[in-house]
């Protein structure tokens, strides 16, 4: 007599199964965590860049300078442009009754509290502040050509993820290269045994 073997699984293969899913999470879920939190990271990152941008938009769109100034006490970036004579972009009668003072721009760019800026220097050829300088003394401007005073300064999270910006002189445009990750973020040049 033959018995019959039933289609299920036995015990000790579910066994198996769940020990190998427990060890497959173990190491996929910080290596997730990682990931997310550098994806968050580079899209903090474009919103820092999208700022510079803007400022320099805006001083190509009004002909004139946007002043942007660093605060070290808030991690924050105030921008502040005055509007030239917009009356030339209107019609002749709504240009002869519209008011002559000028429109004021302003705009405040704060960093979360687990950021940090550090390691400012401003460069370019009506800069004269350097990384010496007090921090209360930087300010850039953006001109009406797309040029602007350069800025560099390194942004770090608390988490690890460092990236330096740097708004170049001559084109004014904002670029992001990423920076050393330090050992805080789960990598070590010794291995357990």
């Amino acid at each position: 007599m033959r018995m019959r073997r039933s289609a299920g699984f036995t015990l000790i293969e579910m066994l198996v199964l769940i020990i190998i899913m427990v060890v497959l999470s173990t190491a996929v879920v910080p290596v997730f965590s990682r990931l997310r939190d550098r994806s968050a990271f580079d899209a903090y990152m474009g919103d820092v860049v999208g700022f510079f941008a803007q400022m320099r938009a805006l001083a190509v769109e009004q002909g004139g300078a946007v002043e942007v100034r660093y605060d070290a006490q808030s991690d924050s970036f105030s921008a502040r442009a005055e509007s030239g004579d917009l009356s030339g972009d209107m019609p002749t009668d709504a240009a002869d009754s519209a008011e002559t003072a000028p429109t004021v721009f302003e705009r405040t760019f704060t960093l979360p509290e687990d950021f940090a800026i550090s390691d400012v220097q401003v460069f370019g050829p009506d800069a004269y502040l350097t990384g010496a300088a007090a921090p209360s003394e930087v300010l850039i401007r953006f001109y009406e050509d797309g040029t602007s005073d350069g800025i560099r300064f390194t942004v770090e999270r608390k988490t690890g993820q460092m990236a330096i910006v740097t708004v170049w002189p001559s084109t004014g445009l904002a670029e992001v290269e990423s920076a050393a990750v330090s050992s805080s973020a789960g990598y070590s040049a010794s291995w357990m045994r």
